[in-house]
C-alpha cells in the first residue's frame, strides 16, 4: 500500500508543478482555464496532504519512543515532516475552503503560490521515505 501511496505523490507532484508553472505560461491572470483545473487538483492534493500527515506522524512516533540520542537526522526529518505537513495542511484547508465554496477572491494568491511550490517538494520527500520504509 505505501508503494501505492508513493507513486501518487510522485504523480501529484509532478502534475502540481507542471501545471503551476505551465499555468504561468496559458492563463497568467489565473482567471479561466488555470481556475478550472485548480478546482479538480485541489481534493486531490488535499487527499496527498492527509497521506502525508498520517505517516509522517507514524514516523515522528516511532522516532520518538526509540531510543533518545539527543537530535538525530531522522529526529528533524520525522519532526520536520510532520510539522511542516500540518502547516501546509492548514493553509491548504483554509484557502480551499474560501476558493471553493465561498469566492475565489476570498483566497489568499500568495498562499496558493507558496503552497504550489512547497507541496510537490514535501510529497516527492515523502514519497521517497515511503519507499525507503516499504523495503
Amino acid at each position: 500500500m505505501k508503494s501505492l501511496f508513493s507513486s501518487y505523490l510522485r504523480v501529484l507532484a509532478v502534475v502540481l508543478y507542471v501545471h503551476y508553472i505551465g499555468s504561468q505560461f496559458y492563463d497568467p491572470t489565473a482567471e479561466g482555464l488555470a481556475v478550472t483545473v485548480y478546482r479538480v487538483l485541489d481534493p486531490l492534493l488535499v487527499l496527498g496532504l492527509i497521506i502525508v500527515v498520517f505517516y509522517a506522524y507514524q514516523r515522528k512516533r516511532a522516532v520518538d519512543s526509540g531510543p533518545d540520542e539527543g537530535v538525530t537526522r531522522e529526529y528533524l526529518e520525522a519532526n520536520g515532516g510532520f510539522y511542516f505537513g500540518i502547516a501546509l495542511f492548514v493553509g491548504m484547508l483554509w484557502n480551499y475552503i474560501g476558493f471553493q465554496f465561498s469566492n475565489p477572491a476570498n483566497s489568499y494568491a500568495w498562499l496558493w503560490t507558496i503552497i504550489d511550490i512547497t507541496l510537490p517538494l514535501l510529497f516527492f520527500a515523502s514519497s521517497v521515505q515511503l519507499l525507503k520504509s516499504n523495503e
